[in-house]
């Protein structure tokens, strides 16, 4: 057995701090056990292979620009006092905003436990509010995602935004499941006139099998319906599938051919593997690794798209998320711009500042993004120059002359209509919890008092439904 190190966690029954160590088991796999006093040792695998594992560490060099302001006066210590709390280490890439917890769709699988209940629906007094703590805590530019719940279930999603373009927001997306956009074309405008982004939108798979055991309904067309309107008004989507074994795993490889066929509408596909939290089954079943998904991909891709096509996420730290940068060269083919294997980047990059450049740039739909040359890299990698954002390998140098890609002009025109990028986040449970992690998350929650709460404390409860924070702030 290898220990890797030493961490501080949460006990899954009681939410009480506890110690634990993470370590490489005799097979090559990477584990964390803690124990609680009281309720015995928990065991939860991280990783499937340790090799895996530390490749993706030795890739990670990151510079870490820390949050514009700290929460005054904290009592309870991490990770109790969010805030942020001065123990926090990472400025925001994206802040949560929360404008209703209602949904229409009753999912299996939901962090938020979503009713059809208004009665904790913040009025615009208090969005505003949440928006000024947005531009108070972050950096800019300051990108916001509107969640919930469901957010298209407020008549005045509209005026939220536009209240949000008003203060200065620099990037507004929407987080939703598209069934109001797909039938209310006239709610749609308002939502573009008032300024929206991009839209961040369910998408668990392209069979309505799937859909089905999740929310009861067949939902692929109106998931489809979303695409079209979104295609027809130049607006940027990210496909985000919720994945987790004995329901979607083997829709992956379509879920990226569906995105191909889509782009430049669709820019990315975000896959996020299931955490237990919530009303999701407390099945260790259903989870699966980052790695897990990633060998799903490569096989249900014919090997088109590859492990070692993904580098680190810079998020949190390297096991937070992998993220893949490729373009679509045809049917089914794709021309990977990243590359793990050619070893860690030369210099290292602030988390927060280049994931929001990332999401602004990548995201938009093409109307608003002309020149999307930023996505691939602003220097040319023609002459010796290397790219500073992605690495194009050798065998699929962008200089290389063939029919589809002919010199670094191409290669610029061809990723403003033909650029994918496809990623995963790996939000932690009550069972995979490193304090260290949340320490360095630069996803936050805003809530209604006025504060800012690292997603993975935000959603995280015990194994019995209880939550950290999230019933807990209701004003």
């Amino acid at each position: 057995m290898e220990q890797i190190e030493k961490i501080s966690s949460l006990c899954p029954e009681c939410l009480r701090n506890i110690s634990g160590v993470k370590y490489a088991s005799d097979d090559g796999k990477v584990y964390i056990d803690k124990e609680c006093e009281d309720h015995g040792v928990f065991t939860t695998l991280i990783s499937k292979d340790v090799n895996h594992y530390h490749q993706m560490e030795n890739f990670f060099e990151v510079d870490r620009a820390s949050p514009k302001n700290h929460l005054g006066v904290t009592e309870k210590g991490c990770p109790l006092d969010c805030g942020l709390c001065p123990s926090h280490k990472q400025d925001t890439c994206l802040a949560v905003v929360e404008v209703t917890d209602r949904c229409d769709m009753g999912c299996t699988y939901c962090f938020a436990s979503s009713l059809m209940d208004d009665s904790k629906d913040p009025d615009m007094a208090t969005i505003r509010k949440m928006f000024e703590t947005v531009k108070y805590y972050s950096n800019d530019p300051t990108c916001v995602q509107i969640s919930g719940g469901e957010p298209t279930l407020r008549e005045d999603l509209p005026e939220i935004i536009k209240m949000g373009r008003d203060l200065g927001l620099t990037h507004i997306e929407l987080n939703t499941n598209g069934v109001r956009i797909a039938q209310d074309q006239e709610y749609f405008d308002r939502i573009i006139d008032a300024g929206i982004d991009a839209l961040y939108l369910g998408f668990d798979g392209v069979s309505d099998d799937v859909y089905m055991k999740r929310t009861g309904k067949n939902l692929f067309e109106v998931k489809s319906e979303v695409i079209n309107k979104c295609r027809t008004a130049g607006i940027g989507v990210v496909l985000v599938p919720l994945v987790a074994n004995n329901y979607n795993l083997h829709e992956v490889g379509n879920i990226i051919k569906f995105a191909s066929n889509n782009v430049p509408t669709v820019r990315g596909v975000h896959f996020q593997p299931v955490f237990l939290s919530g009303r999701s089954p407390a099945d260790q079943e259903a989870k699966i690794t980052i790695l897990d998904l990633l060998e799903n991909i490569e096989e249900q891709t014919n090997g088109q798209l590859k492990v070692e096509h993904f580098t680190p996420a810079l998020m949190a730290t390297a096991q937070c998320g992998a993220t893949c940068m490729t373009l679509v060269e045809g049917e089914g083919e794709f021309l990977p711009l990243t590359n793990i294997e050619q070893g860690s980047l030369n210099t290292s990059t602030d988390v927060a500042s280049k994931t929001k450049k990332s999401i602004m740039g990548r995201w938009k739909g093409s109307s608003k993004n002309e020149d999307n040359s930023e996505a691939v890299g602003s220097n040319k990698c023609c002459g010796n120059t290397p790219l500073t954002t992605v690495t194009v390998p050798q065998e699929s140098s962008c200089c290389r002359s063939t029919t589809k890609s002919n010199g670094w002009a191409e290669f610029i025109e061809m990723s403003k209509n033909r650029y994918l990028t496809i990623s995963t986040m790996a939000f932690q449970d009550v069972w995979s919890y490193e304090k260290g992690r949340i320490e360095n998350c630069c996803i936050h929650v805003v809530t209604k008092d006025g504060k800012f709460v690292p997603f993975c404390n935000y959603n995280l409860s015990s194994c019995n439904g209880e939550y950290l924070y999230r019933d807990q702030i209701t004003t």
